[in-house]
């Protein structure tokens, strides 16, 4: 009995495999989309529906006819063309979205089924929603001449010099008079700054766009500037601090060039002083060599704390050479257990940051 099924089997497989590849497949006979995506960017709950269409070509030789359009998500509402869609001619759907409470970026799945394709094809809405806050003077706690500010500073982040980072801001128009942004002139050497709407009316929300260029800022690591807003009306300019954490971009490197680019040796990363006094002043060198065969540039070399001085023998070492790094750590006013931190900032794409851990416990 086992035998006999295992011929019919065997005789099914034969006759599946003997077919030609045609007629295994299904053919998928789709509508080309103008957009499988499309990003409606940062809406505000309080500014309601928003509506985008997705249009789709038929390409193919058959007549095709949208049966049916599923969404993911109950805020996502659809309207579709429910006639039979010519060749060279255009489908639509439409999708209203309506923001809810549910803040942050979102990506909603569109399945779109038809006759001429059994398995549904996949379009995607997607965008960021800032629901409105129940109560607006704690959520724009930071106000500068009735301009709301989610917080006293903005922090881009960590930004790299191969290209501006984009940053979205949220204000509030507390004032009786709109906003309009005229000028940045103070800022525009590393940043651009547009506002949306253009203009904010009394009591609404808005965006302020920052496009932040770390290459133009020239410095590495946390840094810290007044961005200036100049706004139409407003006798005094608005300051608020920026911050970002800059970092220089490189290629990656392919393993032939590990031993030709610039690598930083360093002679000691983690350093114990063990047991000091608070008014013992401790100075230590440390040997810093070049491990490639290209000339390695300190770009910058800064500690955590004013209490760390440094001196640096040469910012330019060549292949296989040395310098001396000197740090002066004074303890005065300090007790128990301490860290400070040393960061090497170089040209090494490997490794360009490398950090000096110097540990204590200070009497």
């Amino acid at each position: 009995m086992n035998t006999h099924k295992f011929y019919l089997l065997f005789a099914f497989f034969l006759l599946i495999n003997g077919l030609p590849i045609e007629a295994q497949v299904i053919e998928r006979q789709l509508l080309f989309w103008e957009n499988r995506t499309i990003d409606i960017g940062t809406v505000f709950e309080e500014n309601g529906k928003i509506e985008v269409e997705f249009l789709g070509l038929n390409q193919t030789d058959s007549l095709i006819l949208i049966s049916d359009v599923i969404t993911d998500c109950g805020c996502a509402t659809v309207e579709f063309s429910q006639d039979t869609i010519l060749q060279s001619k255009v489908g639509s759907i439409k999708i209203s979205y309506e923001p809810d409470h549910r803040g942050g970026p979102f990506t909603k799945l569109i399945v779109v089924r038809a006759n001429q394709d059994i398995y549904g094809d996949t379009l995607y809405l997607q965008g960021n929603n800032i629901p409105f806050p129940d109560d607006l003077i704690a959520a724009y706690a930071h106000q500068v001449n009735n301009v709301g500010f989610r917080l006293p500073a903005i922090n881009m982040g960590n930004v790299y010099t191969n290209e501006p980072k984009k940053k979205l801001v949220e204000i509030y128009n507390f004032g009786v008079d709109s906003l309009r942004l005229v000028s940045n002139a103070e800022n525009s050497d590393f940043t651009d700054l547009s506002l949306f709407p253009e203009v904010i009316g009394p009591d609404q929300r808005g965006l302020i766009e920052i496009f932040y260029d770390g290459a133009v800022r020239a410095d590495f690591g946390f840094v810290s500037d007044d961005l200036i807003l100049n706004f139409e009306g407003k006798d005094e300019p608005i300051s608020i601090k920026l911050l970002a954490n800059i970092f220089e971009y490189f290629e990656p490197i392919p393993k032939s060039m590990v031993q030709v680019v610039p690598r930083l040796g360093i002679q000691e990363v983690d350093i114990d002083l063990k047991d000091i006094r608070a008014n013992q002043i401790i100075k230590r060198k440390i040997k810093l060599t070049n491990q490639g065969a290209e000339p390695l540039q300190i770009r910058k070399v800064v500690g955590n704390c004013d209490c760390v001085l440094i001196n640096l023998e040469s910012l330019l070492i060549q292949p296989n050479e040395s310098t001396d790094l000197e740090f002066t750590f004074d303890p005065n006013g300090r007790r128990g257990i301490d860290h400070k931190h040393i960061t090497i900032f170089s040209n090494d794409p490997v490794n360009p940051v490398r950090t000096i851990v110097v540990k204590s416990t200070i009497k």
